[in-house]
């Protein structure tokens, strides 16, 4: 299967680096590539980007039941990540209503 991203904001980009004159000789600036800029985007769009702050707390192999398996749990300033072998949860601390000890 393949994914095609079209050059609409790679050409953007490259207008803009032509009107301010910037060479393109710097290696400095990595160069920008269509699927980069949509993963960008994607990124900003869904507040998953780099998880900013510190860890305060973690508890390793934690048992859930829901979901199930064990987890990784850590605790930031704002939310906790949860990370299992498939999959890793994003959970706002405003967003917890109850929780449950089995």
């Amino acid at each position: 299967m393949r994914f095609h991203v079209p050059n609409n904001e790679l050409d953007k980009l490259r207008a803009e680096k032509e009107k301010e004159n910037v060479d393109e000789d710097e290696e400095s600036v990595e160069e920008k590539t269509p699927a980069n800029i949509f993963n960008d985007r994607i990124l900003e769009k869904a507040n998953i980007s780099q998880v900013g702050g510190s860890v305060i707390a973690s508890v390793r192999d934690l048992p859930m039941q829901t979901p199930r398996g064990n987890y990784s749990l850590d605790f930031y300033s704002t939310f906790a990540k949860m990370h299992g072998k498939t999959h890793d949860f994003k959970i706002m601390y405003k967003d917890i209503s109850k929780g449950f000890l089995l």
